[in-house]
């Protein structure tokens, strides 16, 4: 006796349907925002409120939307490639010293450059379980 076996749905929207798909995904950037907020320079906190959370294909994306972010990100001070100084004209390209930045810590006493990897370090745990949560229940 032979079983055909056939799918009536492919296995990507199989896998999308038991994780919630798109929502998950916006779930897991604005969770992953909230948990970073604490290592974010956040000086004038332009930067740490400055932020998009957005699904792109099968990406959720936490976007700092702030012109310095990569650089702050970085942690790495860039200079204008014509006087030296850290201000550039508009339109105007940078260039990398290999100087680290100094991150203000009155407001964020956690700020860091690379925060994304720093929030997985020490709350990782917290993050999956709160995706977990959310997957097999919508709560945190």
């Amino acid at each position: 006796m032979s079983v055909d076996f056939k799918w009536n749905k492919s296995i990507v929207q199989i896998l999308d349907e038991a994780t919630g798909g798109k929502n998950t995904l916006l779930f897991m950037a604005s969770e992953a925002k909230r948990l970073m907020d604490p290592y974010v320079p956040a000086l004038s906190m332009n930067l740490s409120q400055n932020i998009s959370c957005y699904v792109d294909g099968d990406e959720g994306i936490v976007h700092y939307n702030s012109p310095y972010a990569r650089f702050q990100h970085e942690g790495i001070v860039m200079v204008s490639k014509i006087t030296g100084s850290p201000w550039a004209r508009y339109g105007e390209g940078k260039v990398t010293t290999g100087r680290k930045l100094n991150h203000n810590r009155s407001k964020h006493p956690l700020a860091t450059s690379h925060w994304e990897k720093a929030m997985m370090t020490a709350r990782g745990q917290e993050y999956i379980q709160s995706v977990n949560a959310y997957i097999h229940g919508g709560k945190r």
